[in-house]
C-alpha cells in the first residue's frame, strides 16, 4: 500500500474509532448456536479433517486445493490445514500428528516447482517416509510471513496506534512509542531466525496474523469499519506476540539460577506500553 494510503487509513481509522468508541453496543446480535454446540460442530469438522487427510494420497487433495493452485493458495491452504491438525493443538487424537506430517510433506513436494512437475508427470509420491516432517516446514513458512508482515503491514499497526493515542490521552505514549515498539520488533525478527523454539512459542499467534492479513485484503477499501475491527484483531495478535517470546525469555533465564535478572526480549518500558495498547484494543473491540 503506497504511503498517500496510508496517510488515508489513518485519517479513517481515527474517525472510525472515535465514533465507534462513542456508542456503547447494545445489540447482541447472538448465534443460533451456542458456544457448546459451535464447540462440537468445530471439534467433528476437525476429526473429519484430519481422517480425510490421513486416508488420501494425492498431494493436492491432502491439501485440499486445486491442481492449477498458485503458490500463494498453496500457502494459504498449508497454515490453514497446519492450525487445524497440528499435534499442539490436538493432542487427544494421534492421527493428528501424521496428518500434519503428510499436509508438511505435501506442501514441501508441490511447493518446488520441480517437484511439482515431477509428482504431476508421476503421480506418485513418498508419503510412507514422512515421519519426522512437520514443525521445521511450517517453522520456515511462519518466519516468511513475519519478514513479510514487517515489511508491509507493520505500517498499518503504526496507523492504528497512532489512532488510538490520539484518541486516548491517558495513555500518554510519547512520539518515540511507535520507533520503540518497532525496535522491540525488529528484534524479535533476529530472534526468530536464530532460535526456531521461539517460532514454536507464538506459531499459532503468526497462522492467526496471517488469517487477519487475509481477512483484511478480501475486504473493501471502503468498508472502514470492517477494516478498523480486522486491524484491531491484527493489532492485538501482533503485539501479543513479543509479550510472550519476552515471559519464554525470562522463564529461561530464571529457571537458570537468574531470577529477578531481565533477560526478556522488552524492556519494562516497552512492555507497560504494549499492556497498555493490548488493554486498549481489547476495550475498543466491543464498540466496532
Amino acid at each position: 500500500m503506497p504511503p498517500s494510503a496510508y496517510s488515508n487509513f489513518h485519517n479513517h481509522t481515527t474517525s472510525a474509532y472515535a465514533a465507534a468508541t462513542m456508542n456503547s453496543p447494545n445489540n447482541n446480535n447472538s448465534s443460533n448456536k451456542t458456544p457448546q454446540n459451535r464447540r462440537v460442530i468445530d471439534s467433528e469438522h476437525r476429526y473429519k479433517i484430519v481422517d480425510d487427510i490421513c486416508a488420501e494420497s494425492n498431494l493436492y487433495n491432502i491439501l485440499g486445493v486445486e491442481r492449477t493452485c498458485s503458490t500463494e493458495e498453496l500457502r494459504r491452504a498449508y497454515i490453514s490445514r497446519s492450525r487445524i491438525c497440528h499435534p499442539d493443538k490436538f493432542p487427544e487424537y494421534p492421527k493428528a500428528t501424521e496428518a500434519f506430517q503428510k499436509l508438511s510433506y505435501s506442501y514441501e513436494t508441490l511447493n518446488k516447482p520441480s517437484s511439482r512437475r515431477a509428482y504431476d508427470i508421476s503421480g506418485t509420491s513418498e508419503l510412507g517416509n514422512v515421519n519426522g516432517m512437520g514443525d521445521e516446514t511450517l517453522h520456515s513458512v511462519l518466519y516468511q510471513l513475519f519478514l513479510e508482515f514487517m515489511d508491509g503491514d507493520f505500517e498499518m499497526i503504526r496507523a492504528l496506534v497512532n489512532a488510538l493515542n490520539e484518541n486516548n490521552p491517558g495513555l500518554n505514549l510519547g512520539d518515540d512509542a511507535i520507533e520503540t515498539l518497532e525496535i522491540a520488533f525488529r528484534r524479535m525478527r533476529d530472534l526468530l531466525l536464530a532460535g526456531k523454539k521461539y517460532v514454536k512459542i507464538v506459531q499459532f499467534e503468526l497462522i492467526r496474523v496471517y488469517e487477519l492479513q487475509q481477512q483484511l485484503r478480501s475486504l473493501s477499501y471502503f468498508d472502514v469499519f470492517g477494516r478498523l475491527r480486522l486491524t484491531m484483531q491484527l493489532t492485538k495478535i501482533s503485539l501479543t506476540i513479543p509479550m510472550l517470546i519476552d515471559n519464554a525469555m525470562k522463564a529461561e533465564s530464571d529457571a537458570l539460577g537468574n531470577k529477578g535478572t531481565h533477560k526478556g526480549l522488552l524492556g519494562d518500558g516497552v512492555s507497560k506500553v504494549i499492556s497498555s495498547l493490548i488493554t486498549v484494543l481489547e476495550a475498543g473491540e466491543q464498540y466496532v
